[in-house]
């Protein structure tokens, strides 16, 4: 695990030379290009010029603060000129240097060198076909690749059974070109590339929110079937982040889905509730130096107590409720999910 860590780490000064071997641009080899090819007779879409966008009205700081991973989308189609605001935001050319060496973009990268390609699963775009596109962001445009069959359950199944994914109405896919930034940093261009990745995907975050549509990275993929799926020259190109936008619903306040009034309670409440749970996973309630901790695998989490059937969770969940019989016996959990939707996990045994 260690070893994986090294390319994230530079180099002091006096290691930088022997480290750091000599670049293609000091030997004078021409640069790569900064957008890859694509056939000349092939039919290109329009998308909406930036200089034309009337969507975005919120202020900075409102986005700031609104910021959130969102995984749950409605069915509602979105706009062609909400994608074309998203590309832009993400991808698109102010200017490409006269020398060659590089692309001035709305969002920065190491040396200008701009390693990423855009690629969307479009369901649900309005004025779009569904299938697989690229974003040619040279002239902001795009091109329709091919259909996609069975799309949503396909793309969710490639996101390691991650459904909302391949429900969401747009799906957006960076493939990183690796030698755009070799070229000039060698060595070095990893570290850059993981960099101007997250700047890329946060710039996505920030343009949904501004248009109150969400969105979610996704590191978790099966990486050899998209990179087939896409047609990909995978010594040269490759899938690198996903993540699927889509309008979502207004989020559940946690006072609708709680029944009792907010209450102190003792670490004899806690105990009553540990045992299993199974819905599709075993899930374990324990306690933990007087803490509530749910329990899925090697995964813990504590909860806060909102009282003593309720509380409030972090990762695992928004909020869960314990239910009992009218003899006392435990029954059940119902979980309100980080998607807002109800579950009920099945009482299984006590574990005290």
């Amino acid at each position: 695990m260690n070893s994986n860590r090294k390319f994230l780490r530079f180099f002091d000064s006096e290691d930088y030379e022997t480290e750091v071997p000599q670049s293609d641009e000091q030997k004078k080899i021409d640069p790569p290009l900064f957008q890859q090819p694509y056939p000349e007779d092939v039919k290109l879409i329009d998308l909406i010029p930036p200089e034309e966008f009337t969507i975005v009205k919120t202020p900075f700081l409102d986005l700031v603060n609104r910021r959130k991973s969102r995984r749950k989308y409605t069915e509602e189609s979105i706009l062609l000129e909400e994608l074309s605001f998203l590309l832009w935001s993400t991808q698109g050319v102010k200017k490409v240097l006269k020398s060659g060496l590089g692309v001035y973009r709305t969002v920065p990268s190491s040396g200008a060198k701009s390693p990423f390609e855009t690629f969307l699963v479009v369901n649900r775009v309005e004025g779009l076909e569904p299938g697989l596109y690229r974003y040619i962001s040279f002239t902001h445009q795009l091109m329709f690749i091919k259909q996609i069959d069975d799309a949503e359950k396909k793309m969710g199944e490639l996101a390691y059974n991650q459904n909302f994914v391949g429900r969401a109405p747009v799906i957006f896919y960076w493939t990183v070109v690796p030698y755009r930034t070799e070229w000039r940093y060698t060595v070095l261009s990893h570290k850059f590339i993981a960099v101007d990745l997250g700047i890329v995907c946060q710039s996505l975050y920030m343009a949904c929110e501004a248009i109150n549509l969400g969105t979610v990275a996704i590191g978790y993929y099966e990486q050899n079937k998209l990179d087939k799926l896409f047609e990909l020259d995978t010594e040269e190109e490759f899938v690198v982040l996903l993540a699927p936008v889509g309008k979502f619903a207004k989020e559940k306040k946690l006072s609708e889905f709680f029944k009792y009034p907010k209450k102190e309670i003792n670490l004899d409440n806690l105990v009553k509730l540990t045992g299993k749970y199974k819905r599709k996973n075993e899930v374990e309630f324990i306690v933990k130096e007087d803490n509530l901790v749910i329990k899925v695998g090697e995964f813990e989490e504590i909860l806060e107590p909102y009282n003593e059937m309720e509380f409030i969770g972090e990762f695992s969940s928004r909020a869960l409720r314990f239910e009992f019989t009218e003899e006392g016996k435990p029954e059940k959990v119902v979980v309100l999910t980080a998607e807002d939707e109800v579950i009920e996990l099945e009482y299984l045994e006590q574990t005290i």
